[in-house]
């Protein structure tokens, strides 16, 4: 085999590994800002207010820093960083200027 064949047989190898390969979700944190008696909790996120719905699980307190993935429309599993308890949440919406998030939160709330 030429030296090009086999090279173009490598990378081709190379490319087809680049695809098996798992994505890793991207762990963000967010802190708890609202959690009452709702299925519904407000955090705060460098990404902005996510507003997620608890799906099974501890609900955590105010203040309780989660992590996973906050992907609008989405399922997610989060990890309280305070006691190590997870659930599984579905993210309803992330916004970053507040507002919108603000009165999903009491639409659903009150």
């Amino acid at each position: 085999m030429s030296a090009i064949k086999m090279h173009l047989a490598g990378a081709a190898i190379v490319g087809c590994m680049a695809l098996s390969t798992p994505v890793i979700a991207d762990q963000q944190q967010a802190t708890v800002i609202l959690s009452q008696s709702c299925e519904y909790m407000l955090l705060n996120s460098s990404r902005g207010m996510v507003l997620v719905k608890q799906l099974d699980g501890i609900t955590p307190q105010e203040g309780d820093t989660l992590s996973g993935s906050f992907t609008a429309g989405d399922f997610s599993n989060l990890h309280n960083t305070r006691n190590k308890d997870s659930m599984q949440v579905w993210v309803d919406l992330v916004d970053p200027h507040s507002s919108k998030a603000l009165s999903q939160y009491g639409r659903y709330c009150t």
